[in-house]
């Protein structure tokens, strides 16, 4: 499987909202860039919510960046879902949803009022 398929378009309003809630309670530097992300490329499976990012549509897809966000959220049929968000210090480059238990077939985002930090379930 090809790790991306290009797929150049703009941020969706979920998209949006989706990274707006997780830049203001993780990375506030980020929240202003929100509104110049341009989705350049999808997941390389075309079924999962998974986009990458960059500056303009010419951007190049940038592949092993550093995790900069990690939590879980829960899908409609209560599914766990991992996700994370990978970037430079300047900017995200990707947004990740994967099947924490391996079993799910993640085809949309979660929704926001079930997102956990990673690092908050670490200290519970």
């Amino acid at each position: 499987m090809e790790y991306s398929i290009q797929d150049k378009r703009e941020l969706n309003q979920a998209e949006i909202e989706f990274l707006t809630y997780l830049f203001e309670k993780e990375k506030t530097e980020w929240t202003d860039l929100i509104k110049n992300l341009k989705v350049i490329a999808r997941c390389g499976c075309g079924n999962c919510p998974t986009i990458m990012f960059g500056k303009n549509f010419e951007s190049k897809v940038q592949e092993n960046e550093n995790l900069k966000i990690d939590y879980t959220g829960k899908g409609k049929n209560g599914e766990l879902i991992g996700i994370s968000i990978f970037g430079t210090d300047q900017m995200p480059t990707e947004l990740e949803f994967y099947s924490i238990d391996g079993e799910s077939d993640i085809i949309e985002i979660p929704k926001i009022d079930t997102l956990k930090s990673v690092k908050e379930k670490q200290t519970e």
